[in-house]
């Protein structure tokens, strides 16, 4: 993902703030702050513990039934993240997947939800966690 017109302090204060949430296991999995006029910073949110609060669960099913615990973070982590930083600092820009949030997108467009799976077997970003 990447972040316009947002230092990396800015991100930092966001992640904090949604880590109350989360008990402390939401992390950075690299963050690269670059351009000197406009601030851009490219990052990616996982977590420490694929078992504790905001990671995302696997696609498939495994042989038992279940799905595998995934160091990503889940759709309900970036959701709070995108709204934690547009709170701290109303001119951010976030591109995630191809769409640009800003204060202005609305809160559609923070928490969209769309078919990761397939027709066959949908799963949408809002199930692929734990966290209901």
């Amino acid at each position: 993902m990447k972040a316009k017109n947002a230092p990396i302090e800015d991100l930092e204060r966001a992640l904090n703030e949604i880590n109350k949430k989360y008990d402390n296991n939401v992390i950075f999995e690299h963050i690269h702050q670059y351009g000197k006029r406009s601030i851009m910073v490219n990052f990616r949110l996982r977590v420490k513990d694929s078992h504790g609060k905001g990671a995302r669960l696997g696609q498939h099913l495994t042989k038992k039934g279940n799905r595998r615990h995934l160091i990503n973070a889940c759709w309900h982590v970036h959701g709070d993240f995108f709204e934690a930083l547009l709170k701290i600092n109303p001119k951010a820009e976030i591109t995630a997947l191809n769409k640009k949030i800003t204060m202005n997108s609305g809160h559609y467009e923070i928490w969209r939800d769309w078919n990761i799976g397939s027709l066959y077997e949908p799963l949408y970003f809002s199930e692929a966690c734990e966290c209901q």
